[in-house]
């Protein structure tokens, strides 16, 4: 089996978001559609029509490093109506209000439910990937994603080693030194790895552009 790519796209305007869906086509098996980088009201279902592959939609906050600054309950209305326009999957930040509560609510809509933790600052050793796992597992989640920092190329292993031992799930480290752990994801048994659209569209440190890592891939197999 291929490793599953996700290709993040800064949703700024709909038709934009439109092209943007479009040009990845089918060259990833999944696009994340961030709306807390929206300028304007999304054609959610525009942006559905427009995809060839499953959509997760993400409207993150601050905290988890996101953009998205409107009220709690506006910010999660929004993805309730991704929801109802058919996106299949919906990331919930680790720090959402109420969350166990709106992770059953969206998996009774027939969402796939991912639950994430990022942090920015610190690499995340095994025990600490373990304590957010046991964590975020509790709220009944279908998908567990727990990203943390690189400053070395060992801080790779940890990230690594969960996907190993919790296949189905998602962790990789960013960063420069996390470059290793963002390649590795899927080939360890993460469920997908995360790619920019393009280089200089990165939406997080240490995203690679989809044509390289599907180069990288396509060379690892041969």
């Amino acid at each position: 089996m291929k490793p599953w790519i996700c290709v993040s796209i800064q949703a700024r305007t709909s038709e934009q978001t439109v092209e943007d869906v479009k040009h990845v086509g089918t060259e990833a098996n999944i696009i994340e559609i961030r709306m807390d980088y929206r300028d304007e009201p999304l054609d959610l279902a525009g942006i559905v029509e427009a995809s060839k592959v499953p959509l997760i939609g993400t409207n993150r906050r601050p905290d988890q490093g996101g953009k998205a600054k409107e009220p709690e309950k506006e910010r999660v209305q929004l993805l309730r109506e991704a929801v109802k326009a058919d996106f299949t999957y919906i990331d919930l930040a680790s720090t959402t209000e109420n969350l166990e509560k709106l992770v059953a609510e969206l998996k009774k809509d027939r969402a796939i439910v991912i639950a994430s933790y990022h942090d920015f600052k610190n690499p995340l050793d095994t025990a600490r990937i373990e304590e957010k796992y046991a964590e975020l597992k509790k709220t009944g989640c279908d998908v567990i994603k727990i990203v943390g920092w690189t400053d070395s190329i060992q801080d790779n292993l940890p990230y690594i080693k969960f996907n190993n031992e919790h296949p189905g799930n998602v962790s990789f480290g960013m960063g420069e030194k996390g470059v290793t752990s963002r390649i590795f994801a899927p080939l360890s048994g993460a469920l997908f790895t995360y790619a920019s659209l393009e280089g200089g569209k990165e939406l997080a440190p240490g995203q690679v552009p989809l044509t390289h890592l599907k180069e990288i891939y396509r060379r690892i197999s041969q």
